[in-house]
């Protein structure tokens, strides 16, 4: 069977989103987004449209990967086969030249996420030299009826980086990364007490896609006051599938539900 790699490049944002929707289909989660919607999160992920690549069989789009890059640091954003060509061990041929490339281009490491019930997409991407680093969860604020959570006070994107970068560097999963803040159209609060989140209202729903707690108000429930005001302000909230583990208990104490899809944070050094 033979398939043609071809560059993101010589594709519209309409085809690219098109090409996905495709791709996607019948796959574990849906996943459809508009051009508008294509360009937005791509664009704030960091997207490479000139490391990205679509295959063709026929001249037809059959498969695709979106790269996202941050200097040296490069993620696999999203990947998928149409559903005729699924089962019949493309993907390592597909993605093995692509992650080699990616490297010549001066990428010292990769990131992806991948379904945690995706048993095989697991497998092929050890195969292909990643490694498991971390699960990440998604959570859903709960309404209540006796409002637990601090007042909030509306605030610049500018001074929560300034907050932010202020304090000792931190790792975050790639989604959440505040620097994509910029380019989100987002809402910035804070507590006053040192505790500050970003809320993106784009979407269907209002999103938690930031949180931070200033170092000197770490160990006061900040964080669990500022997540029950954000519950009680924005009925419905809820994260990104990209919150890491070890944030669980805190998403508990405030009163959040996890979602049951759950993703692996895999890295290739």
């Amino acid at each position: 069977m033979e398939l043609t790699a071809t560059s993101a490049l010589h594709f519209s944002f309409t085809e690219l989103t098109d090409i996905l929707g495709r791709c996607f289909q019948n796959y574990f989660v849906p996943f459809s987004l508009t051009p508008e919607a294509f360009a937005l999160r791509f664009g704030a992920e960091g997207m490479s449209v000139e490391d990205s690549c679509v295959w063709l069989q026929d001249g037809e789009p059959v498969a695709i990967a979106i790269i996202t890059r941050r200097d040296s640091i490069a993620r696999l954003a999203a990947f998928a086969i149409v559903p005729a060509l699924r089962g019949k061990g493309l993907a390592r041929s597909m993605l093995a030249p692509l992650f080699a490339a990616l490297k010549t281009k001066g990428v010292a490491r990769l990131y992806l996420e991948v379904i945690a019930e995706n048993n095989a997409g697991i497998a092929l991407y050890k195969s292909l030299g990643f490694r498991d680093a971390q699960a990440l969860h998604g959570f859903k604020g709960s309404s209540t009826e006796n409002p637990q959570g601090a007042k909030l006070h509306s605030a610049t994107l500018d001074s929560l980086y300034h907050a932010l970068f202020s304090a000792p560097p931190e790792t975050t999963p790639w989604q959440l990364d505040p620097l994509a803040l910029r380019s989100l159209p987002c809402t910035v609060l804070n507590t006053g007490r040192g505790a500050w989140a970003a809320i993106t209202t784009h979407g269907p729903a209002p999103q938690l896609r930031y949180l931070f707690v200033e170092p000197a108000s770490r160990g006061k429930r900040e964080a669990q006051r500022m997540l029950q005001a954000l519950s009680e302000q924005y009925p419905g909230i809820s994260t990104p599938v990209s919150v890491p583990e070890r944030l669980t208990p805190l998403f508990f104490a405030a009163g959040y539900t996890q979602m049951k899809i759950m993703q692996r944070e895999m890295i290739s050094d």
